[in-house]
C-alpha cells in the first residue's frame, strides 16, 4: 500500500506553516509502517524546506491555469458537472499516476475536493466561519460560502478526520451531521519548542535590535498572533490605555505576526492612542525570535473567538508561561491551566492582572506543564498515524493486495 502525506502550508501564516511542517518531521522520524510513505509538497519552496529536515518529495503545484478551474469548481453548480460529466481534475490524476492508494491531507486542503476515487484523511484545525462571525475574513471573496460547500462534501467523502480539540468534534457531529467514529481528536504539537541547531539565530539585524531593546524595567505580555481582525489586537489596545489611565507602569504588551489587513490599523490606533510606551508591534519574526520573546516574556495573552485552542495556547504550557485567554471557550480541564479574560471587556484583563499575585499560577504553570507533556507528544501523533494506516490497509485488502 502506498500512502502520500501531503504538505499545503504558507510561510506568511506562520501557526499552520509550522503545524505542517512538524506533523512531518515527526511522522518521518518516528512512523513504523510496513507501506510505501512518500511526501508531497504544494511548492517548490516547500520541498527545499522538506529537503532542509532530510524528507524527499515530490511536488504537485497548480498552474495558473489550474488555480482557474479550482475557483470556477468551487461553485457549487459547477463542481456537480464535473461529476455528472465525469471530468477528472488534474489532482486526480497525479494521485493515480503515482499510485497513491491513500492521501493524508496535514492540513485543511480544498485539494481533497478532487481526490476522485483515493480515499483520504483530513485535518480540519477550527470552523471559525459558523460562529456568526462578522470579520472580514472570514466573509470577503465568499469565504464562508466556500467553506461551507467544501465542508459538506468532504466530510462526507473523508475516510477520517482530525480534529485538534473536542469542542470541534462536537461541532462537526452538530453542524454538519459527520460521523463521529471518523473523527479523531489530536492537540496541536507546536513546533516553536523543538526548532533544529541550524534554526538558533535571528533572521536578519532588526531581529537582534528587537531583543535588545527591550525595555528592562518592565515585564512583557507577548502576543504572537497574525494581524487578523478576529484575532482582537484591538482588545490589547484597549487593555493598554486602561493601564495607562490606572497609572500602571511596569509592562507592557508585545504584539508580533505577519499582516492579514489590520497591522497599519493597530499602528495608527497606538499612535493616537499615545500608547507606543505600552504596546509595541512588529511583523513576522523568526523561530528562534519568537522562541526568545517567549522566554523573555512575563505571560501570554490571547484575546481571540477563534479556536477554541491556538498554537500560543500550548507554546506557554511548553515555555512555562501564565496565559491570559479567553474565558468560557475552552474544557474544564484546560479552564484550570488559564487565566480567564473576558474579550469584550478589558476591564477584566486589568483586574485580573492587578490580582495576578492571588491566583496560584505556580499552580496553573505545572498544570500546564503536565498538561503538555500528556497531549502533546510526538508519539501521539505518530501512533495515531500508523492506527489510521493500519485501519485502512485491512479495507483495502479487501479489493487490493
Amino acid at each position: 500500500m502506498k500512502v502520500a502525506f501531503f504538505l499545503e502550508a504558507d510561510s506568511k501564516n506562520p501557526g499552520g506553516y509550522n503545524q505542517t511542517l512538524s506533523s512531518a518531521i515527526f511522522i518521518n522520524k518516528s512512523i513504523s509502517n510496513d507501506s510505501e510513505i512518500i511526501y508531497i509538497s504544494s511548492s517548490f519552496d516547500l520541498k527545499r524546506k522538506l529537503l532542509s529536515k532530510n524528507i524527499n518529495s515530490i511536488v504537485y503545484k497548480k498552474s495558473f491555469f489550474n488555480k482557474v478551474i479550482d475557483y470556477i469548481l468551487g461553485l457549487s453548480f459547477l463542481f456537480k458537472s464535473l461529476i455528472k460529466f465525469k471530468l477528472e481534475h488534474s489532482f486526480t490524476k497525479f494521485l493515480k499516476k503515482n499510485k497513491i492508494d491513500l492521501i493524508i491531507f496535514l492540513s485543511p486542503s480544498e485539494l481533497s475536493l478532487f481526490c476522485g476515487e483515493i480515499n483520504f484523511v483530513l485535518n480540519i484545525w477550527d470552523l471559525d466561519h459558523r460562529k456568526d462571525s462578522p470579520f472580514p475574513e472570514h466573509r470577503e471573496k465568499f469565504t464562508f460560502e466556500n467553506r461551507e460547500f467544501f465542508l459538506k462534501f468532504v466530510l462526507l467523502k473523508a475516510f477520517k478526520i482530525i480534529v485538534p480539540h473536542n469542542k470541534n468534534k462536537e461541532d462537526l457531529i452538530k453542524l454538519y451531521s459527520c460521523d463521529e467514529n471518523k473523527i479523531i481528536i489530536q492537540t496541536f504539537i507546536p513546533y516553536l519548542p523543538r526548532i533544529l541547531q541550524e534554526e538558533l539565530k535571528f533572521s536578519n539585524q532588526e531581529e537582534e535590535k528587537i531583543i535588545d531593546n527591550l525595555p528592562v524595567n518592565k515585564k512583557m505580555i507577548l502576543y504572537p498572533a497574525t494581524f487578523w481582525a478576529h484575532k482582537n489586537h484591538k482588545y490589547i489596545l484597549d487593555s493598554a490605555i486602561l493601564l495607562k489611565k490606572a497609572n500602571i507602569n511596569n509592562y507592557y504588551f508585545l504584539m508580533c505576526g505577519s499582516d492579514r489587513g489590520v497591522f497599519n490599523y493597530i499602528n495608527k490606533s497606538i499612535e493616537e492612542s499615545d500608547i507606543s510606551d505600552l504596546a509595541i508591534t512588529f511583523p513576522l519574526v523568526s523561530n528562534f525570535c519568537l522562541k526568545t520573546l517567549y522566554e523573555k516574556s512575563f505571560a501570554i495573552i490571547m484575546p481571540t473567538d477563534a479556536g477554541p485552542t491556538n498554537l500560543p495556547l500550548y507554546e506557554s504550557m511548553f515555555f512555562k508561561k501564565p496565559i491570559f485567554y479567553s474565558k468560557n471557550i475552552l474544557d474544564e480541564e484546560i479552564q484550570k491551566i488559564i487565566l480567564p479574560i473576558d474579550v469584550k471587556d478589558p476591564n477584566s484583563f486589568l483586574r485580573m492582572l492587578q490580582n495576578v499575585q492571588n491566583e496560584d499560577v505556580a499552580k496553573k504553570i505545572q498544570l500546564g506543564s503536565n498538561y503538555y507533556k500528556n497531549y502533546c507528544s510526538e508519539g501521539n501523533l505518530v501512533k495515531m498515524y500508523n492506527n489510521i494506516i493500519n485501519e485502512f490497509k485491512s479495507v483495502l485488502n479487501q479489493w487490493k493486495k
